[in-house]
């Protein structure tokens, strides 16, 4: 396509901002010898919260602003800016929409597809973020530094957490059960095993020799939760595994144990948790992430001591913002080396 300017589409927003999408654009495009034309709009995110938009999930934007920018458009980049039904049938030359983020849900992907428009994303492309942070929460929760932080900041000096019954127990030996073993706990099992845990791991869809070339136990789910010092949640929300942390499985758990989540919201049966943390069945649990975001500021977990709560910021890292708009415009490059026309 080299012969004819591309025409581009940004929809960038404050973590992917236009700017990182265009430069990285245009560097891998000189590097094919193709031009470009850019219309680029910011949206507010992450300081606004995502929400449905239309016919799509957890997204941001105005779509009558977008439909109306999209008329002379071979493709849309965008990172949660919403593109659906009405977008792309205003898009008669759309070709490809290159999404960076794990999950395209932001995008309508059958109406695309049924117009023969491309659909790229980037699964994985926060994992060792996730996965950074997922130890940084362990510690937190486990040593209880947010806990006392926090009781600090009202000032309330915890000594009482230098008594041998609250002390916390040293990482060296503690089991960790790993709910999911796709990107984020191959990244993270490394790392706790460099801490001296023993890593338990449940995911039916991996084959048994991954986990035995990363040095983890493989276990079924019911075997997994009770012995367990910490579980921590990393498989993507299904039908199937909807609330599969609910009141019987944590109750399977140690009284001892805490609850890591830094995947979907959706996995955990919020109220069971609550009573689970207030009644004593598991010590503690740090979460990230939330069935409804922003979380309601009269939200029961927010009344527990025993929980670490952060805005769904996990993923968050600049080498993610960095690699998420090169890896983006390499699929741009790639295109148009190689380009199709729509179908339909």
């Amino acid at each position: 396509m080299g012969d004819r300017e591309l025409k581009i589409l940004i929809i960038g927003d404050r973590f992917v901002t236009h700017q990182l999408f265009r430069e990285a654009i245009e560097r891998r495009l000189a590097r094919v010898g193709q031009t470009a034309s850019y219309k680029v709009v910011e949206t507010a995110w992450p300081d606004d919260p995502l929400k449905d938009i239309e016919e799509v999930r957890e997204a941001v934007g105005d779509i009558d602003a977008f439909v109306s920018l999209v008329g002379d458009v071979d493709i849309i980049v965008t990172d949660y800016g919403a593109v659906t039904r009405r977008m792309i049938a205003a898009a008669p030359l759309l070709k490809l929409i290159a999404v960076a983020r794990g999950g395209p849900v932001s995008v309508n992907t059958k109406f695309a597809e049924s117009k023969g428009v491309r659909v790229v994303n980037l699964p994985g492309r926060n994992s060792r973020a996730v996965a950074e942070f997922t130890v940084g929460l362990i510690f937190s929760q486990t040593k209880r530094i947010a806990e006392c932080h926090a009781d600090m900041k009202r000032g309330v000096w915890r000594g009482d957490c230098y008594r041998f019954e609250n002390a916390p127990r040293e990482l060296p030996g503690l089991g960790i059960g790993l709910i999911g073993f796709g990107s984020v706990g191959k990244l993270l099992s490394p790392m706790l095993r460099g801490l001296g845990m023993r890593v338990l791991a449940y995911d039916p869809y991996v084959d048994p020799q991954v986990f035995r070339d990363a040095q983890v136990t493989s276990m079924n789910f019911g075997d997994l939760l009770p012995q367990a010092d910490i579980v921590s949640l990393h498989a993507r929300l299904t039908s199937q595994n909807q609330k599969m942390m609910g009141e019987r499985q944590l109750r399977m758990m140690k009284p001892s144990a805490h609850l890591i989540n830094t995947a979907r919201g959706g996995l955990v049966d919020h109220r069971a948790l609550h009573r689970a943390l207030k009644e004593g069945w598991i010590a503690g649990a740090a979460l990230d992430i939330y069935d409804v975001e922003p979380i309601d500021l009269t939200h029961p977990l927010l009344e527990c001591g025993n929980v670490t709560l952060t805005p769904h910021i996990a993923g968050s890292s600049r080498e993610t913002a960095l690699r998420s708009a090169d890896l983006i415009a390499q699929e741009i490059a790639r295109f148009a080396e190689s380009p199709y026309e729509p179908q339909g």
